[in-house]
């Protein structure tokens, strides 16, 4: 089971780096109503690449250590990005400009990550 889970982390996450590398400007404008600025999408397209690495490394560790990893990066990366900007904690003027319905895709997305990452690593 551990090891679906880290297929389905890399499948999100792979579509995740695709995007941010082909059009980083769908990463602002399908979740804020905010333009994406040239920065924004320097910023965006660059972070393809940490993706992309932490994917592959994960499909070449032993599974107990992906698991973790994954469900770490899972849970850092729903209370950094999709549940701040919901709930503004530690950026107050983001949730002012979050996009809806679109933007419960990540934050369901993490949470369901997060969740079934900390049930498989209770179960094991």
């Amino acid at each position: 089971m551990a090891e679906t889970y880290v297929k389905a982390f890399s499948l999100a996450f792979g579509a995740y780096a695709a995007q941010m590398l082909v059009v980083p400007n769908k990463m602002v404008t399908d979740h804020f109503n905010a333009p994406a600025t040239p920065m924004l999408n320097f910023w965006i397209r660059g972070q393809a690449v940490s993706l992309a690495s932490m994917i592959f490394l994960l499909n070449k560790v032993d599974t107990d250590t992906a698991l973790t990893v994954a469900t770490a990066s899972s849970a850092a990366i729903g209370i950094l990005y999709p549940w701040n900007a919901k709930f503004g904690y530690l950026s107050p003027e983001i949730p002012k400009i979050v996009k809806y319905p679109m933007h419960y895709v990540p934050e369901c997305l993490m949470a369901a990550l997060t969740l079934g990452g900390l049930y498989l690593m209770a179960t094991k």
